[in-house]
């Protein structure tokens, strides 16, 4: 037996995966609103969503956000692990265990979800859950007389079933997504003059997966362990795609102590053996995590490590740091000193998060980062208001860039082409918030980044990355169950080298809604107000003005 048909009968052995409680939460307005119906709120895809840009942790501010799931971008993924389940501890049976959401508008943009959480038994609970989003339609083109009449539609069903046992908890589930799209014309002409299909993109994605995990805290020892089989396979894939198939066994998993109240000392792994068809290495990457952390009224510390392991396509030992200090002082301030890092799995299911539209013409590494160093003062003075203030520097090596078919003569990659360079980012911003009782919440945000490419004549590969990003979110509940939602996001690009400066993002979003009976949602949003006309992250162009209605039901 090779390599190969061990590792795969070894995933058979050990089918252990963990996934999080699928339990209710107090039976409140606000907590059936935020675990029932924004949980199946889809992440917006076409700009701004590649992983690249430092995550903001917003500041502890007493007062929680409602979000109602009126404002959501189509073409969007699940983002990462499909269909997550319902957290928390159940807390009361009454509170609502379905939710249903149908949304649709003009260019066919469609919106819907479907999910149930039933209680089988006190020990037993399964989780159903099924979405279709997407559109069909004409948006502007680039290089082009014509409008791309661009499609675009993903299904996703997943099921998760879990038993509680004395001492441990037992997970068994599933999840299945089609997703059919179609290239930018000019993506179809090859050199030779021959054509390649272009408009009937096929991409099939699948995983099983069975855990187990610790459920007594008595325990002295609390442990997880999970592992199943993915699957991703693509048809009618353009010119350098390598390979159409990809399948891999995940596992991860993790075991932790107390050493006393305040100290904890743990470590966590992930490995994934990747298989490919075609011209692509397989290879494995292990991930391990070891720390300690400490936490009291005063101070939060962890001190740890991440030692990745890869066997090809860049193989070798890469180490970076995971250490984490937080010094909480008068009540609700708080200054940080962060130094993180780790490696990053470049499979096809995060490039089809990145975008749908992903090129190669080689191979991808996985993404390296030695260090990310941040430090920063995030506050919540008064009841309601928040604030932060933070700055950074980050180093990866093969950091992923989009190219979006920049100007003749200049470089002849196709649109939506992924390149890796060493890249570094030097950032700073702020963050400022403010709500009254569930009245009112007003958000705004704002980062500056300073992106340069390692490599000399690299320059261009920064063409889509932002210089300033702000973000401006307004809520505002009008009269009795009836709400509004306004946003604003800006991004602007930096000139690199003999190119002009990519056209900014500009996008104007406003949503409103009605609630009746506190559990049937009639809603509309307006996307792309300003009906702006530019390239997301993605190397594709954007929808313009886009309107969509329609009505959500918790049961």
């Amino acid at each position: 037996m090779n390599c190969k048909g061990i590792i795969l009968l070894g995933a058979g052995l050990l089918p252990f995966f963990v996934t999080n409680a699928q339990e209710q939460s107090k039976d409140s307005t606000l907590n059936r609103t935020v675990v029932v119906e924004n949980q199946y709120n889809p992440e917006i895809m076409d700009a701004f969503k590649v992983n690249v840009l430092p995550d903001i942790e917003e500041p502890a501010v007493p007062k929680r956000h409602i979000d109602y799931a009126t404002s959501s971008r189509l073409l969007s993924g699940w983002r990462g692990s499909l269909m997550p389940a319902i957290t928390v501890e159940e807390k009361q049976r009454d509170a609502y265990r379905g939710y249903l959401q149908l949304a649709y508008g003009n260019r066919n943009n469609t919106d819907a979800k479907a999910s149930y959480l039933w209680n089988i038994t006190e020990r037993d609970r399964l989780n159903i859950m099924a979405s279709l989003y997407g559109m069909k339609g004409k948006i502007p083109s680039l290089g082009a007389d014509e409008d791309w009449n661009s499609r675009f539609y993903r299904t996703d069903i997943s099921l998760d079933y879990k038993h509680d046992f004395r001492k441990v908890s037992l997970n068994l589930g599933g999840a299945f997504a089609s997703q059919v799209f179609n290239y930018m014309p000019e993506a179809g002409d090859n050199a030779s003059g021959g054509t390649f299909v272009s408009d009937k993109q096929h991409y099939t994605l699948g995983e099983g997966y069975v855990g187990v995990s610790s459920r007594d805290g008595d325990l002295p020892v609390q442990f997880s362990l999970q592992s199943g089989f993915r699957m991703f396979d693509r048809k009618y894939v353009l010119p350098y795609g390598m390979s159409d198939s990809e399948s891999s066994v995940h596992t991860e998993g993790g075991i932790y102590g107390n050493i006393d109240e305040r100290q904890q000392v743990g470590l966590s792994f992930v490995m994934d053996n990747m298989f490919y068809d075609g011209q692509m290495k397989d290879y494995t990457l292990l991930q391990i995590n070891p720390y300690y952390s400490l936490q009291n009224d005063a101070v939060r510390f962890r001190a740890g490590v991440h030692v990745d392991g890869q066997t090809a396509n860049g193989s070798g030992i890469k180490v970076a740091p995971d250490v984490k200090f937080d010094f909480i002082f008068a009540g609700s301030y708080r200054f940080y000193i962060h130094a993180t890092g780790g490696t990053c799995l470049n499979d096809f299911r995060r490039l089809n998060e990145i975008s749908p539209y992903w090129l190669q013409n080689e191979q991808l590494h996985s993404s390296y980062t030695p260090v990310d160093a941040r430090v920063g003062l995030k506050a919540s003075p008064l009841t309601g208001l928040g604030f932060e203030v933070f700055g950074g520097y980050r180093v990866t090596k093969d950091e992923l860039f989009t190219l979006p078919g920049v100007p003749d003569g200049y470089t002849n990659y196709l649109y939506g082409a992924l390149l890796q360079e060493q890249a570094n980012v030097a950032y700073g911003g702020g963050l400022l918030s403010y709500g009254y009782k569930d009245w009112f919440d007003f958000t705004v945000d704002g980062t500056y980044y300073n992106w340069d490419a390692d490599v000399e004549g690299s320059k261009y590969l920064l063409y889509l990355k932002p210089q300033f990003v702000l973000n401006v979110l307004l809520h505002a509940r009008i009269v009795g169950d009836a709400y509004a939602e306004a946003g604003y996001r800006y991004e602007n690009r930096k000139a690199v080298d003999n190119l002009k400066a990519a056209d900014a993002v500009n996008d104007l979003r406003l949503s409103a809604g009605y609630r009746f009976f506190n559990r049937l949602d009639v809603f509309g949003r307006i996307e792309n107000l300003l009906n702006k006309k530019y390239i997301s992250e993605t190397g594709y162009p954007v929808q313009g003005f886009t309107v969509q209605g329609g009505v959500s039901l918790r049961f």
